[in-house]
Parts: C-alpha cells; sequence; structure tokens
C-alpha cells in the first residue's frame, strides 16, 4: 500500500518539473525581448525579416483632374502650367487603382482616389521642349491600402510635329552619371506600411488620345 509520503513526494516532484519549466520559457522570452530596449529592436528585425522584394508592373493612364483651380497649378515658365493628375489603371498587389476622385488642398493629399501631383519643374532649354520634373505619386488600391512614391520625370515635347505641345514622350530623369533614376516608393500603409521598392516608365506617352504608359521594378515589404 502507497503512504501519503508517496504521494507528497510525487506531487513535489511535478512541481520542481513545472518551475524549471516556467524558468527556461522565462529566460528564452528575455533573450526576445530585451527589456532594457522594450524589444523594440528585436521586433524590428523580426520585422524587417519577414519583408520581401516581390517584381511589379503596371499598366497606367491619367488625365487633368478639373475639379483644380489656376493657384493649384504648378508653373514651369509663365503662362506653362503642369496640372494635378487623376490616375488610373492597374498595378500588381493593388489591383485595380481607386481612380482619384477628391483632393484635399490644404494637407495636399487625397480624400478619395490615386492622384500624380506635380511638386517641382525645371525647363531644360529656351523653348521648354523638354521638362525635367518631380512628382508625388498617391496609388490607391480599392480597399484604401496604399503607396506613396516620389518620380522624377522629364516630359520631351514633340514640337517638330505638334508645336501646341500636345504630343511627347517621358522617362525616368538620368542622373549625373547618365543612368535614369528610379521612382522610390516612400511610405506606405496597410499592407504596405514601411513598404520601399524602385520603378521604371515603360512606354510612357501622351497625345490627344490620353496619357499612357507602364511601370516595371520591385516593390519590398
Amino acid at each position: 500500500m502507497k503512504t501519503i509520503n508517496y504521494y507528497l513526494l510525487k506531487a513535489l516532484y511535478g512541481v520542481s518539473i513545472l518551475a524549471m519549466f516556467l524558468l527556461a520559457y522565462s529566460c528564452s522570452q528575455e533573450t526576445v525581448l530585451d527589456p532594457a530596449q522594450n524589444g523594440a529592436e528585436n521586433l524590428n528585425a523580426r520585422a524587417a525579416k519577414g519583408k520581401k522584394a516581390r517584381p511589379i508592373k503596371a499598366t497606367l493612364f491619367n488625365f487633368a483632374d478639373p475639379n483644380q483651380t489656376e493657384g493649384d497649378l504648378l508653373f514651369c515658365a509663365p503662362g506653362f502650367p503642369l496640372t494635378r493628375n487623376i490616375l488610373g489603371g492597374n498595378i500588381s498587389h493593388l489591383g485595380k487603382l481607386q481612380q482619384g476622385a477628391e483632393f484635399n488642398e490644404t494637407d495636399m493629399e487625397p480624400i478619395v482616389g490615386s492622384f500624380g501631383v506635380p511638386t517641382k519643374c525645371t525647363p531644360t532649354n529656351v523653348n521648354l521642349s523638354s521638362l525635367e520634373t518631380e512628382y508625388t505619386v498617391y496609388y490607391i488600391a480599392a480597399n484604401g491600402d496604399r503607396f506613396v512614391t516620389k518620380e522624377y520625370v522629364t516630359i520631351d515635347f514633340n514640337l517638330d510635329e505638334f508645336p501646341d505641345y500636345s504630343v511627347g514622350t517621358f522617362t525616368n530623369t538620368l542622373d549625373g552619371n547618365g543612368d535614369p533614376m528610379p521612382i522610390v516608393i516612400v511610405s506606405g500603409t496597410g499592407r504596405f506600411e514601411g513598404a520601399t521598392g524602385q520603378l521604371y516608365f515603360v512606354g510612357a506617352t501622351f497625345g490627344p488620345e490620353g496619357t499612357t504608359w507602364e511601370l516595371v521594378g520591385e516593390i519590398i515589404y
């Protein structure tokens, strides 16, 4: 017959094993989340590991926002403005873009939909046949997730055939070494929070029939 001491010793043995397990778990947690740093560095490292580079491609179009006033335009030269543009099309990872519908002039951000906003314009010659420009572009998905890019764009007008500046092409502006400056992803929200990436224009043209282009590159999120 087993005595009370036998059962007592068995219970104490079980408690000691449990205590050792809890101590080991506690120590392992401390190595993951350093209390002195509130675990921030380790959490950031783990989050960074979860990101990966993915190819990205887009087929896009735009047209001037009909709701802007003269005060909303960016003038490259007297009488020569760049417009804020409503953006539409499809882009991988975002899907069909939410087309621009409403823009906040005070905060200079979209309220609804995708927009391209000119922020800088420098003519490269006296007849304005070529412009070096910069745009902030908001690519917004149907569910509201977005990423925002900084785009360095050189616009070339075909003045020989169309002296009214209605037809031309645009490409990535070249840097001091003659290399195209990539479109860079500078911020994001939703699934694209913390996203980065680089993209390049392909077949970018504008004319009476509209403005169309493709983008290729990679996004990291």
